[in-house]
């Protein structure tokens, strides 16, 4: 099974521009994301799948339940369900990719504040 950036679903809010490759309907098992990120997410849960960031590019910040960790080209950031995190930029473009396991829902995403 093979999906492209090309046909990636786009979505973005202040500070971050995403590209969602697959939905839960092409396969349930896992979804994948890209992120460019020049903000801040938000502070946010999933009651449905785990997380996993791949740092492609650039320095960043990652709270993680009450843990703030600083990453890097390279660096991998894993977060469970149901545990809050929020991520920010720290240099002019922090350029992520998102591996939800099993594939993303969007009605298990509990935002914690307003974005």
């Amino acid at each position: 099974m093979k999906f492209t950036l090309k046909n990636a679903h786009q979505f973005s809010w202040e500070g971050l521009k995403g590209w969602a490759y697959n939905s839960t309907e092409d396969f349930a098992n896992a979804s994948a994301a890209y992120f460019e990120v020049t903000g801040r997410h938000g502070k946010v849960k999933t009651t449905h799948s785990d997380r996993i960031y791949f740092v492609i590019a650039g320095e960043g910040e990652f709270i993680v339940g009450d843990e703030t960790v600083l990453v890097k080209e390279s660096d991998v950031v894993i977060i469970p369900q149901n545990m809050p995190y929020d991520y920010k930029a720290k240099s002019k473009v922090l350029k992520l990719f998102l591996v939800h396991t099993p594939a993303y829902d969007r009605d298990c995403e509990v935002r914690l504040e307003p974005r």
